[in-house]
């Protein structure tokens, strides 16, 4: 998506402006909003915080924990959605400086966090599991859940949130997961689609990059113990160049294929992790965990980067969008 695009969308980033529904309420009839913030991840649930100027006790009791948050940011009446979610935490500051109500809370993944299960699932596969899990949700999700291809005897979930459960069938199959709104996403990191561009000295405004060779792997070994067979289970994933070896033996795998799959997953999602990098640009709604960004003016770092984790700002001073990246893609 070229940057020019964007601002032909937002009016050239004139005037930012922002929408707070509380359990379908703008919250702007009842308070003064001093300022709001959205944050999204790939490593775990996105947050939403805003400040309020006021606090009083109708406010109070209307700002209850568990109520459902929707957020849109973006500029003059050109919103875009940025999270639904529940308020989480409630934090009251009196001061002479002025009283200050400070709302906080996660998207509807929080809800996935709450409780630590032990159960097993059997001849299914991982996006079967998820599907699963995912139709017990507190708050009913839509779904995109790209299957996956192992039918497993068996998966034990030992002690783990569904959240946490989820992190590790995705991690195994080098899957991402998060939940966008009201989705549930259950599927392979994206490589192609929308991309933002972006130039340094015109709508980049910071960029800090490094490349630690600390994080150059070359080799990834799996190993786990067969209990049926009494077998040690041994994966492989290989790259070529020099780097170390990471060994893996803290992940629950049941057969050679699961091993050498986790293997690769584990060595690509590494190999993506040599450069990072952390910049900021005017504030851009579509600017997403999980998108691409093409980075220009920034001499050998220019290249198309994979966005990990975005946090959007709205107060007095503007709009404003900072992000990290990992690798080229």
């Amino acid at each position: 998506m070229k940057f020019e695009d964007l601002s032909k969308k937002y009016a050239n980033f004139y005037s930012p402006s922002y929408q707070i529904l509380v359990d379908g309420r703008d919250l702007k009839s009842l308070a003064e909003v001093i300022s709001v913030t959205f944050e999204d991840t790939l490593d775990g649930a996105d947050r939403f915080s805003f400040t309020l100027g006021s606090i009083h006790n109708n406010l109070l009791e209307f700002l209850e924990l568990g109520k459902e948050v929707e957020i849109k940011m973006g500029y003059l009446d050109k919103l875009t959605p940025m999270i639904v979610g529940e308020i989480t935490s409630i934090e009251l500051n009196f001061s002479s400086n002025g009283d200050r109500l400070e709302i906080s809370g996660y998207d509807l993944s929080y809800q996935f966090t709450q409780v630590r299960k032990h159960r097993s699932f059997e001849n299914m596969r991982d996006s079967d599991v998820v599907e699963r899990i995912a139709s017990e949700a507190r708050h009913r999700l839509r779904t995109e859940i790209e299957p996956t291809e192992v039918v497993h005897p068996y998966i034990v979930q030992n002690g783990e949130t569904d959240y946490r459960f989820i992190s590790m069938l995705a991690e195994r199959n080098n899957f991402e997961f998060f939940v966008r709104e009201r989705t549930l996403y259950f599927r392979r990191p994206r490589k192609e689609g929308d991309m933002i561009a972006l130039e340094y000295g015109k709508t980049l405004l910071s960029f800090r990059a490094e490349i630690n060779m600390a994080n150059q792997v070359s080799e990834v070994i799996v190993k786990a113990w067969n209990p049926k067979t009494k077998q040690e289970i041994v994966g492989r994933a290989r790259r070529e160049g020099s780097g170390r070896v990471e060994q893996i033996t803290d992940k629950p795998v049941f057969s050679q294929q699961e091993a050498d799959k986790l293997a690769r997953s584990i060595l690509d999602k590494l190999s993506e992790g040599l450069v990072r990098g952390n910049a900021e640009c005017i504030g851009i709604p579509e600017m997403r965990a999980g998108t691409i960004v093409e980075l220009k003016g920034l001499g050998r770092f220019d290249g198309k980067y994979y966005v990990e984790r975005t946090s959007h700002t709205i107060s007095s001073s503007g709009y404003t969008t900072t992000f990290n990246v990992r690798g080229i893609v």
